[in-house]
């Protein structure tokens, strides 16, 4: 299977592309165990959706990673069932 691997500290997400993952995953597909998280204050902060979608342009490291698209299939975090259905 061909793999493009995107590196988000080079070319950051379109918006669009976030969107496709949340409609899907919801903001379970941010990090909040992780620990830029933690360091960014986010735990401790309330923000609304926008903001934090704006946050997550701006900083991908607050994202489970990886994400993972396959067509019209989709994962996020390490998730090797789902890889392993992607390649059917």
């Amino acid at each position: 299977m061909p793999v493009q691997f995107v590196d988000l500290k080079v070319k950051p997400m379109a918006p669009a592309e976030i969107g496709r993952f949340i409609d899907r995953f919801g903001l379970a597909l941010v990090d909040t165990e992780g620990k830029h998280y933690a360091n960014a204050g986010l735990k401790y902060m309330k923000m609304t959706e926008v903001e934090l979608l704006a946050r997550i342009e701006r900083d991908p490291a607050l994202l489970r990673l990886p994400f993972v698209r396959a067509d019209k299939r989709l994962s996020t975090g390490r998730d090797e069932e789902a890889w392993k259905t992607m390649l059917d």
